[in-house]
């Protein structure tokens, strides 16, 4: 019995969240829905190569999703501090799925154009730029500051368990009964989000202060970022680290394709791997209490390590298995930023400033993808993982130099 005492402690740290019913119910509709969401993403590439089979366009599109993201994100942060957090989620569900099943109908009428795809992919960017800050804004009403850790460590799962499963079903479904198939399954995992928005326990949700209707609030959230060094050391980070290294939809394929000079499989098998990494990325970093700045600094330089190590892999299965490690050092990162800077965040302004984060995180995709692009067009595709590498090492070095007088002083 003396050699287990702190495994129990460990593992219930780890895993606290799940004890709270609330965010177990948040979690599997989330699972679900994103697993959607990735089949929906694999058939939205599929479509539109096969009626372009151009890669510019496939650039098109992913800019299209995103870029609603980077101009309206700060609006909706302020939108997520106005309404409640679960009646504004079930709104974008609804929308969503029906967006989704539009898409559906319109790929099984067999008249599918590049127009419409632009058209669908925008709408779904415009409700996801409304939907980001509600949904990270929300797991702090879920499970109070005490396991936000946990809280925001195992929502970070969600993506990667998706990105491991949703692309297998959605290449068996294209192959068997058809690409539209793909947009229904999607438009139907809306309804598990909506029914587990529906069953949460509104007594059990932990207060947070919303907004009036005064003007400037948006202003507010900018200044008070600006006051703030603990709140504005994790949105910068976020923003280099998404400009410079979040760009694998391009990086990935293109090192495959160019570098090892295989096929749209091995892509795939990649990417599945490396969700392996950030699902024990994920539940690793969940048990782990950060510190503002030791922690994220030890999370980079990780991060950077297994960047360089990728960049330097002689052949495709030593990429592939570096990509679990990345994958690994990816999700700790992402989590320990997010923990951070909602830790430092005060209630009232938590849907505003991780509005400014999903900006800096998923609204520097777009200008990340085309310039890392470039830098593969005119250089090597292994260019952007040492490019990565250098700016978390830059980010680490950052964190731990800036004085600690000027966080005192606020």
């Amino acid at each position: 019995m003396s050699d287990r005492p702190h495994r129990p402690e460990s593992t219930t740290r780890r895993f606290a969240a799940f004890g709270n019913r609330n965010f177990r119910r948040y979690f599997i509709g989330q699972t679900v829905s994103s697993i959607g969401s990735w089949t929906q993403s694999l058939a939205v590439t599929w479509l539109v190569l096969e009626i372009t089979n151009r890669s510019d366009r496939l650039g098109v599109a992913v800019a299209l999703q995103f870029l609603p993201m980077l101009v309206l994100g700060a609006p909706a942060g302020v939108l997520a501090d106005k309404i409640d957090n679960r009646h504004l989620l079930l709104a974008t569900s609804t929308v969503s799925g029906l967006i989704a099943l539009t898409f559906g109908v319109v790929a099984d009428s067999g008249h599918t154009t590049i127009w419409w795809i632009y058209a669908l992919t925008m709408m779904f960017g415009l409700v996801l730029a409304v939907e980001r800050p509600a949904m990270q804004a929300i797991l702090f009403q879920l499970v109070g500051p005490e396991l936000l850790p946990s809280g925001v460590a195992a929502n970070g799962t969600i993506n990667s368990v998706s990105r491991l499963i949703g692309p297998a079903i959605a290449g068996a479904l294209i192959a068997t009964v058809g690409v539209e198939m793909c947009f229904y399954i999607n438009a139907a995992s809306y309804l598990v989000v909506i029914g587990a928005l529906l069953t949460l326990r509104a007594s059990e949700l932990v207060d947070r202060p919303m907004l009036g209707r005064a003007r400037g609030r948006l202003r507010e959230g900018f200044a008070y970022v600006r006051a703030h060094p603990d709140v504005a050391r994790p949105l910068l980070v976020m923003a280099v680290m998404g400009t410079v290294a979040y760009n694998f939809q391009t990086t990935f394929p293109s090192m495959i394709r160019f570098g090892f000079h295989r096929g749209a499989g091995s892509v795939g098998i990649v990417l599945s791997v490396s969700a392996i990494g950030s699902i024990l990325g994920g539940i690793y970093i969940a048990g782990v209490t950060p510190h503002p700045r030791r922690t994220l600094a030890i999370v980079l330089f990780g991060f950077a390590v297994s960047f360089v190590a990728l960049s330097l892999t002689p052949g495709f299965w030593p990429f592939m298995s570096m990509s679990v490690v990345l994958g690994f050092a990816s999700a700790s990162f992402q989590a320990v930023d997010t923990v951070v800077l909602q830790q430092a965040t005060e209630p009232s302004m938590q849907g505003r400033v991780m509005a400014l984060h999903q900006m800096a995180w998923f609204g520097s995709t777009p200008i990340g993808a085309l310039l890392m692009g470039w830098v593969i067009q005119v250089s090597s595709p292994r260019v952007p993982f040492a490019l990565g590498g250098a700016a978390a090492l830059v980010c680490a070095g950052a964190v731990l130099g800036r004085p600690a007088r000027r966080v005192a002083a606020v």
